[in-house]
């Protein structure tokens, strides 16, 4: 029996369905045109290159924006000798939106009428699309550096379910089909892991800010000793700007005090430096000198605890629009909310690692076994502590006295005690 998603019967009917052709078609169909669109947006990097030499073959610039598309799927790209496989995250969240868009256009073609909301149907097309799209990049990969071609196709099985997915579920008005059981706080927990790792990405943004304004000089003698001239110069802040969203996850380990590595034997914390060859590229001009930061640093570190307490206190206010919450169990979803916080956290941070050349720069990124113990603990503690204040001050101390959920029974009145018979008269005593 197929699970059945939630709709909104107060919500209009705005999709428009025309059926051109079966569903099947159609989604494959979405799927060649959206990575058509790809590669044009990936072939205009190096034609800005190309127009400054245009005496080179197009040959070269067309084989690097294939490239460049299998790095935003996880292939690794070679450059003159130097390996690098740092996905780019916004030029993949790019081909994402991309996907989404052309996708939803033709699954609205490959049904007559809406199919329905059922999870089972929504799997179905995600599934489906996501097939398809780690095959077209497999077979680009066999083509091109078929040693990558794990690592491609599952990147493109990948970033293909999220497109299918995201375009399905919201065109056939599905909904997460939370059973009525479930607690409050936990369907609470999308939004609530949202906030707390939203908080830490607005912190990363404000460190990255204000790393660039106060390194600007250094930054710029690294851009003028490239000498990259007008087109290169634009085509090189481009590729900095795709990778972005990967320098933001990075602050945000260093913010949870687990640091980034930068190459072997190397890390940058707020507690310590230490830092040897840098990949030659503008803004890690950003990168502190080596030794012991200022102590002021670890101020820093009240950004996870900001944000474990926004996470918990989504939770805590969906499970408190009731019946006040008991300081223990309050204490206990935000605790709960905290953690997995931090894991998700410091799986989206996974995303980011990746090597910038050979030998020394080599997994540059997160400290993902540092993150892991740092992150789950300070979001954690933060949650724990955030509940247990906010279902105190909700009233959750008296609910922890007397339980709402199994209240006392009230008290039964006590039967009389019978008289006392009166007692036998004393013999006189003989004489």
């Amino acid at each position: 029996m197929a699970l059945r998603g939630r709709t909104r019967a107060d919500r209009p009917e705005r999709v428009v369905w025309r059926r051109l052709a079966p569903w099947p078609f159609v989604a494959v169909a979405g799927v060649l045109v959206a990575l058509v669109v790809d590669f044009l947006i990936c072939l205009c990097l190096p034609m800005i290159g190309w127009l400054s030499d245009t005496a080179q073959p197009l040959s070269g610039p067309v084989d690097l924006a294939v490239r460049i598309l299998l790095l935003a799927h996880g292939g690794p790209l070679t450059v003159e000798g130097v390996v690098i496989s740092i996905v780019p995250l916004g030029l993949t969240m790019v081909m994402v939106a991309v996907g989404l868009g052309v996708t939803r256009v033709a699954l609205r073609h490959g049904f007559a009428a809406s199919p329905g909301a059922s999870t089972r149907r929504v799997a179905t097309v995600a599934a489906t699309v996501a097939v398809a799209y780690a095959v077209v990049i497999a077979a680009v990969t066999l083509i091109m550096q078929p040693e990558s071609i794990v690592r491609a196709a599952i990147g493109g099985l990948v970033v293909g379910l999220v497109i299918g997915w995201w375009a399905a579920a919201p065109l056939f008005g599905w909904r997460m089909p939370w059973g009525p059981d479930a607690p409050a706080w936990v369907r609470a927990l999308p939004r609530a892991l949202g906030a707390a790792i939203g908080v830490l990405v607005a912190f990363a943004a404000l460190v990255l800010c204000i790393a660039l304004v106060t390194s600007r000089a250094r930054v710029g003698a690294l851009q003028d000793a490239l000498m990259p001239g007008t087109l290169g110069s634009v085509l090189l802040a481009i590729m900095q700007v795709f990778w972005l969203p990967n320098l933001l996850l990075w602050c945000t380990s260093w913010l949870v005090g687990a640091g980034v590595s930068l190459g072997a034997g190397t890390v940058v914390s707020p507690a310590a430096v230490n830092v040897g060859i840098l990949p030659s590229l503008p803004v890690f001009g950003v990168v502190p000198q080596a030794g012991a930061p200022s102590p002021f640093m670890l101020i820093w570190l009240a950004a996870p605890v900001v944000a474990g307490v926004a996470g918990a206190w989504v939770t805590l206010r969906a499970q408190m629009t009731g019946e006040p919450v008991r300081v223990d169990v309050g204490g206990l979803i935000g605790g709960a909310t905290g953690i997995l916080a931090g894991l998700v956290m410091t799986g989206l941070a996974a995303l980011s690692i990746g090597d910038f050349g050979s030998v020394r720069l080599v997994g540059l990124g997160p400290r993902l076994g540092a993150m892991v113990l740092l992150a789950v603990t300070l979001f954690g503690f933060a949650g724990l502590i955030a509940g247990l204040v906010l279902a105190w001050r909700a009233g959750g101390a008296t609910a922890l006295i007397t339980d709402p959920v199994q209240p006392a029974p009230p008290a039964q009145p006590t039967p009389p005690r019978p008289p006392t018979p009166p007692r036998p008269p004393t013999p006189p005593a003989r004489g």
